[in-house]
């Protein structure tokens, strides 16, 4: 299979949709299939880049265009090189970020129909719109309509022979717009480097003296920290445990607030920053509990999330409110549970499931079955 994945950037470990692609490309060309990429809208670079970025030992073809370059040259650079290439398949990674900077990529859907003439496309949506919860304001409300269109606009201008997501709750919105499309599961973006038999033990029958928590990545603003500090001191009080809290990674200005309040309640908070892949997965091979401020019905979106469950975490969901609109009855993945004020000690006595973590190579091997079956 000859394929060109297309995204905003592909700055390594700088956009969470282009190392995606990027490992997924990588995969595939372990598999004996000729992948490139091409970021058609990227914020890292000045200049055009033309060359191959090493991905887990696997060299792939890319070409980064500045997204300081105006819209039709930036296109009319990626057909040129499309077109040498010559793939059978376009697969657009879909955020609506990626191409725009308020989300609103107006005429993004002709200039692709027009860079992708006679070739099978395929999408995969990584995000849809903003305001998708009862929540959100008439402002986020009325700026999620308008990106509802433009979605509308982009699959029904390249009808792509597939469309696929990783989110339950997108599978459902995009049925609600007519559009069928299939689930392409996340896979941990950081692999368990110590993975042995006993990973597959359940984490929380360990728990002894201390009960180590630990965040990845991004923190989002909007949880209920001071009653979940509240709740994880008052939970250490009465089972004579000592409670730890690490952040690993670019948290982001939320790190200050957990860590300010978490102290406040004699919690040990150790800023760990960014590491390398195989000092992250020490790290989380040896705490106890996931932490992530993502809305458990976005839970499969969130690559921290697979990073956590693929080393044995139960993840504990610690966020703003945020109940989709209109669709119900989502089932949580395994292993990840709701905190809510009051139910600490459920979510502590949650089991760790790894049932239905998705490798790398399952995920790829996934992708190619599904776009082959539509030949």
């Amino acid at each position: 299979m000859k394929i060109v994945f297309l995204c905003g950037s592909l700055e390594p470990g700088r956009d969470g949709v282009g190392d995606f692609t990027r490992r997924l490309s990588g995969e595939l060309i372990r598999q004996k299939h000729s992948v490139a990429a091409v970021a058609l809208n990227d914020m890292y670079v000045v200049n055009e880049i033309t060359s191959s970025q090493e991905v887990d030992g696997i060299n792939l073809p890319v070409l980064r265009v500045p997204s300081v370059q105006p819209l039709k040259t930036r296109f009319e650079r990626a057909k040129g090189w499309i077109k040498e290439f010559d793939p059978e398949w376009l697969s657009l990674q879909y955020v609506p970020f990626s191409f725009h900077s308020k989300g609103l990529p107006f005429g993004l859907s002709k200039l692709l129909s027009e860079l992708g003439q006679g070739r099978r496309w395929h999408i995969m949506f990584h995000e849809l719109w903003v305001g998708m919860n009862v929540e959100s304001s008439k402002k986020y409300i009325w700026w999620g309509w308008l990106q509802k269109q433009l979605i509308k606009s982009l699959i029904s201008g390249l009808k792509p022979n597939l469309i696929q997501t990783q989110t339950r709750l997108y599978q459902a919105q995009l049925s609600k717009l007519g559009f069928n499309s299939g689930f392409l599961p996340l896979f941990p973006n950081i692999p368990n480097f110590n993975k042995t038999k006993a990973i597959y033990v359940e984490k929380n029958t360990s728990f002894k003296d201390e009960i180590s928590f630990v965040i990845f990545g991004a923190i989002h603003p909007g949880a209920p920290i001071e009653e979940f500090a509240k709740d994880i001191s008052q939970y250490a009080k009465n089972n004579g445990r000592k409670i730890s809290l690490s952040l690993i990674g670019r948290c982001g200005e939320e790190q200050k607030n957990w860590t300010t309040i978490f102290r406040s309640v004699g919690v040990d908070v150790k800023l760990v920053g960014e590491q390398i892949p195989e000092r992250i997965s020490e790290l989380l091979g040896n705490a106890s509990v996931g932490i992530s401020t993502t809305p458990i019905a976005l839970a499969d979106k969130s690559s921290a999330i697979m990073v956590m469950r693929e080393h044995g975490l139960t993840v504990v969901c610690v966020s703003m409110p945020w109940q989709p609109r209109g669709v119900l009855n989502l089932e949580p993945l395994p292993g990840i549970i709701e905190y809510r004020k009051g139910n600490l000690e459920l979510c502590l006595s949650g089991k760790s499931d790894l049932s239905i973590v998705n490798t790398l190579p399952e995920v790829s091997n996934l992708f190619i079955d599904s776009i082959s079956a539509t030949v």
